[in-house]
């Protein structure tokens, strides 16, 4: 019986002086996003306050080689908040603890995903003042086998006026890291769909989900201990219900109007899994480049290239934000992604699928 297996990569365009590198992960309550929308009639923060959601952001580079997510070197690491490059916007002290300046604001601590512990660093502090509604950008620097690299994570900040909508996606997990990845430790992830205008939450409207399956978005179909419906914005996925990398979304139609958010899930219990062979070290992709994709299987078991079984590769392209389909199904190896699509859609995502027939 075939089997296939799926590779998620996404790519979006910086120019220079962007500095954009490996996966953040992000812990926060339920309803919550990492926007913070200004009231100015109230001079405060009205969605969401951090120092009553406080937000925990985690390194949590990818390692396509390994097939995993790999644990930072902690010796020399630090978090910048707003300038990766300036001594001063240093976040913790030599002795790894938050300095007096951004006490108010932060708080070092660490984060459990899959039986692993990860540095994490809590918001526990409103970026937002009415002299400063500018976005702020918060930057991990550190290592791994002696190769640096930088995460990096918006926090987005407007005023509460109109009338935007916008859908978040929260996390709740089986080990409570809230993270998007099943394993061993983690057996099940909720996802849970929240509408908000303005900042504030609304009900109302209805909520589809759905999995991207065979190359198209299909309505989920419930099953026990696969993939169960909680609620109507509120779906459960298992371990079963993700091969290695699979990507879901929800559609919100309400006042008429239809909006998407796409949310990855990994399966790192899975035998088999993709090196994507990326030409393009992490997500962001400078202007003008075009990214080659040359895939194999591993198998985890070996951490070798799997040479059991013959494996058959096709590749997709969507909208990062959306989950809309860019053009036709390819099955070129290597498959070539053109900086102007990447320019032109502001972000996409790369579906990778590996069929064993």
């Amino acid at each position: 019986m075939g089997q296939t297996l799926s590779r998620i990569h996404n790519l979006y365009s910086f120019e220079d002086g962007d500095h954009i590198d490996a996966r953040m992960g992000v812990s926060i309550d339920t309803g919550y996003g990492l926007t913070q929308y200004w009231d100015t009639n109230r001079n405060a923060v009205l969605n969401t306050d951090f120092t009553k959601h406080p937000a925990t952001l985690y390194p949590f580079p990818y390692s396509s080689m390994r097939g995993q997510y790999i644990v930072p070197e902690t010796q020399g690491q630090q978090w910048y908040y707003n300038n990766p490059d300036a001594e001063n916007a240093g976040i913790l002290d030599e002795a790894g603890k938050v300095k007096s300046t951004y006490k108010s604001l932060f708080e070092a601590t660490t984060i459990i995903i899959g039986g692993v512990t990860y540095p994490a660093l809590k918001i526990i502090g409103n970026l937002a003042t009415a002299a400063d509604l500018t976005d702020k950008h918060i930057y991990y620097k550190s290592t791994h086998n002696g190769k640096s690299f930088t995460c990096s994570e918006v926090i987005h900040v407007q005023s509460s006026v109109g009338d935007a909508k916008e859908v978040l996606i929260s996390l709740e997990t089986e080990d409570g890291s809230g993270s998007n990845v099943l394993s061993n430790n983690n057996n099940w992830i909720t996802m849970t769909a929240t509408t908000l205008r303005a900042g504030a939450s609304v009900t109302g409207g209805t909520y589809q989900w759905q999995k991207y399956v065979n190359d198209s978005w299909k309505n989920v179909t419930p099953q026990m201990g696969i993939i169960e419906v909680v609620a109507s914005n509120k779906i459960k996925v298992y371990n079963a219900g993700v091969d290695s990398e699979d990507i879901f979304r929800v559609a919100v139609t309400i006042d008429g109007t239809t909006m998407y958010k796409t949310q990855q899930l990994t399966d790192t219990a899975d035998v088999y899994y993709i090196y994507d062979g990326c030409s393009q070290a992490g997500d962001a992709v400078k202007a003008g480049v075009s990214v080659s994709f040359n895939p194999v299987v591993y198998d985890r078991r070996t951490n070798a290239v799997d040479t059991t079984n013959q494996w058959k590769y096709s590749f997709r392209t969507m909208n990062m934000i959306s989950g809309a389909e860019i053009g036709s199904k390819s099955t070129n190896v290597p498959f070539v992604v053109s900086s102007s699509l990447i320019e032109k859609e502001k972000g996409i995502t790369v579906i990778i699928s590996a069929t064993n027939e």
